[in-house]
């Protein structure tokens, strides 16, 4: 019953969300108590879930909105202004251009393996240029959650971690016999790059007001605008404490949140001398924050029921148990090549820690090597882990880049799983993945 209900909770709550029947928060929130009601749990176990749920989302919730407050800050004060109008002269305009600059620019900013802190330098830096473009918010996103999925395997990232100690092959083992398959994989994010950068190109050629024009602003940032100027102290002070949040990011010396919670409160104090137009800035930021972080700490309860309930467990045992005989042999390259779907259902833990086991056992007893089956499961879902609705910083994506989850998932779900396949596909011709 518990795997049932966990199969039928999570198709209900991706489909009212594609179809727009029901928010993210309403369905996070309400549907998984009562799937746990339903299976008998008791108010105060379903408490529990929920709680332990909320204690695994609550820093990046956290994190999530004052990295929003922080940015909204920083874009009103006209601190990206001249990074978009670099850009917009070293592209020339060219929405192609801006595509390709987008896949590269994420690609190496996630060599560090943190989604979050990928979110969080590229979105904002690149969103103004492709408002000023008329691009797509949606495109932004998807390359941007496609090249960061790509790069994702890298050793010291989440889910090769895990992969690892479920394992027990060394981390920098799998990854270094992953890198040609991750070429593969960047070699096609800057092949969809090109092709939507094309067909963004051709959609807005014939419109001079889109294609040069500036991006539209309220009085007040047009104000804020042009007193922040490269020769204003205000702006070089502002960058100043970017970059030095940007190097606690890099080396770890600050938790994420805690790093963006200073630096709201100084760039507050920096920006705004009075106490009036402290409050005003919060306010003009706050409901783009508080909405996606309620998502957030509302998602956290529908993992905390996935996990405590034995729902995740349940659900991946079910799947083996319904493998045709004399498919152990395949059975990772199944899995594998539905990565991305699987892991809309599991939350990465879940994945790795409660699917992955029993396909490592049932694949090995056929023979098959143990590393080929992380592989095979890593390439799934790591290509496909932006567009997840139980992966926290999706969320964090989405707000950034001011994008419905529902449409976000429209937009790229498709391009994600194709490339996971050809992915998948190419590890098999390399010797990558074996049988």
């Amino acid at each position: 019953m518990i795997t049932a209900l966990g199969f039928g909770l999570m198709f209900l709550i991706v489909t009212l969300i594609l179809l727009r029947r029901i928010s993210p928060l309403v369905a996070f929130v309400t549907l998984p108590v009562i799937a746990c009601a339903m299976a008998g749990f008791t108010p105060s176990e379903i408490g529990k879930f929920a709680t332990d749920g909320l204690k695994a989302v609550a820093p990046t919730a956290t994190l999530f909105i004052f990295a929003i407050l922080y940015f909204g800050v920083m874009r009103e004060r006209g601190l990206f202004a001249p990074l978009v109008n670099f850009l917009l002269r070293s592209t020339g305009g060219k929405p192609l251009a801006v595509a390709l600059v987008t896949v590269a620019v994420t690609a190496v900013t996630h060599l560090d393996g943190i989604g979050a802190a990928t979110f969080l330098l590229v979105i904002p830096a690149l969103l103004p240029l492709y408002l000023r473009l008329g691009m797509p918010r949606e495109m932004l996103l998807c390359l941007v959650v496609l090249s960061a999925g790509v790069m994702n395997m890298v050793p010291w990232g989440g889910t090769t971690a895990r992969a690892s100690a479920v394992t027990g092959i060394d981390a920098s083992q799998l990854w270094i016999a992953l890198i040609p398959v991750q070429a593969v994989g960047l070699a096609l994010v800057l092949a969809l790059a090109a092709f939507l950068g094309l067909r963004a190109q051709r959609s807005i050629s014939g419109d001079s007001r889109v294609a040069g024009g500036p991006l539209p602003e309220t009085a007040q940032q047009a104000d804020d605008s042009r007193q922040l100027s490269l020769g204003h102290w205000r702006y070089w002070a502002n960058l100043a404490l970017t970059l030095i949040i940007l190097a606690c990011l890099f080396t770890g010396a600050f938790p994420l949140f805690a790093c963006f919670m200073v630096g709201l409160g100084v760039a507050l104090l920096l920006n705004y001398p009075s106490l009036a137009e402290q409050n005003q800035a919060v306010l003009r930021h706050a409901s783009d924050a508080m909405q996606m972080a309620l998502v957030m700490l509302a998602a956290g309860i529908l993992l905390g029921v996935l996990a405590g309930a034995g729902m995740s467990d349940g659900m991946a045992h079910w799947m083996i148990n319904i493998l045709p005989d004399g498919s152990a042999n395949w059975l990772h390259l199944i899995i594998g090549a539905f990565g991305v779907p699987l892991g809309m259902l599991f939350s990465p833990d879940a994945y790795y820690f409660a699917l992955l086991p029993v396909i490592r056992d049932v694949a090995v007893a056929a023979g098959v090597d143990p590393a080929a089956v992380a592989k095979a499961l890593l390439i799934g879902e790591n290509t496909g882990f932006g567009i997840s609705p139980v992966v926290p910083s999706v969320y964090l994506a989405i707000g950034l880049a001011g994008v419905e989850l529902y449409r976000h998932i429209r937009y790229t779900l498709l391009w994600a799983w194709g490339i996971s396949l050809v992915m998948l596909a190419a590890a098999v011709l390399l010797g990558v993945v074996t049988l």
